[in-house]
């Protein structure tokens, strides 16, 4: 993980089943980490300055035009 970052991870809302959305907001980061032995990917939002939750970037790959945290960048 990038240093810097909050490492509040906790794997089972936050990981993602996959690290290759396409329409995300580009306000979004998808980060690769490993912890003991295992892969897992999670999504950080630059605006709000934390890892998303799996349901959180759901909304994110359909609903971000519209979100008022979209049109904030950092």
């Amino acid at each position: 993980m990038e240093s810097g970052k909050p490492r509040e991870i906790y794997i089972p809302i936050h990981a993602l089943s996959t690290c290759s959305l396409t329409d995300l907001c580009p306000n979004i980061e998808l980060i690769n980490f490993e912890k003991d032995g295992e892969k897992y990917c999670v999504a950080y939002c630059k605006v709000l300055e934390r890892y998303l939750t799996r349901s959180t970037v759901r909304k994110c790959e359909t609903l971000w035009r519209s979100c008022p945290f979209a049109r904030m960048s950092p």
